[in-house]
């Protein structure tokens, strides 16, 4: 591995993926690991913990810079998931908890990739850069009720 991925992070992946390559299925002791930027770095993909899978050698060298079919959809699951276990940092934003664990549900699209991941629900959109939410936007119609 080249990246220079905290350890926290790299155990919080091989966890997540039940220590297990992403692509094939086969376990994998710690050692054993390489992490893949899922959607590649020449493509835009960066090295926030929702864009990094746990992967074996073969597969990683298999995949290459290749962009996954539905790789939306996942990068959105990986980034809800590592919200609610808590490995996305929220900066200094004005939301309260409730509104933003609703709407972090609710992300349906990724609006942007560069410079940063920008990912969009109904009411609001999200700017990510290193596992922070740095910037929220408010959309037209919320808190209609």
């Amino acid at each position: 591995m080249y990246m220079n991925i905290p350890n926290s992070e790299k155990i919080y992946i091989y966890e997540r993926e039940k220590k297990k390559c992403f692509y094939c299925g086969k376990n994998l002791k710690f050692r054993q690991i390489t992490l893949d930027h899922y959607l590649p770095k020449s493509k835009g993909g960066t090295e926030d913990i929702f864009n990094l899978v746990l992967s074996c050698r073969k597969c990683n060298r298999l995949k290459g810079n290749k962009i996954p079919r539905n790789y939306e959809r996942k990068i959105i699951k990986l980034f809800q998931k590592a919200f609610y276990d808590k490995m996305i940092k929220i900066g200094n934003i004005i939301v309260s908890k409730e509104d933003l664990k609703e709407e972090i549900l609710n992300i349906d699209r990724i609006e942007e990739i560069r410079p940063n991941f920008v990912f969009q629900s109904k009411h609001m959109r999200f700017y990510i850069k290193n596992n922070t939410i740095e910037r929220i936007i408010l959309l037209g119609g919320k808190h209609e009720d």
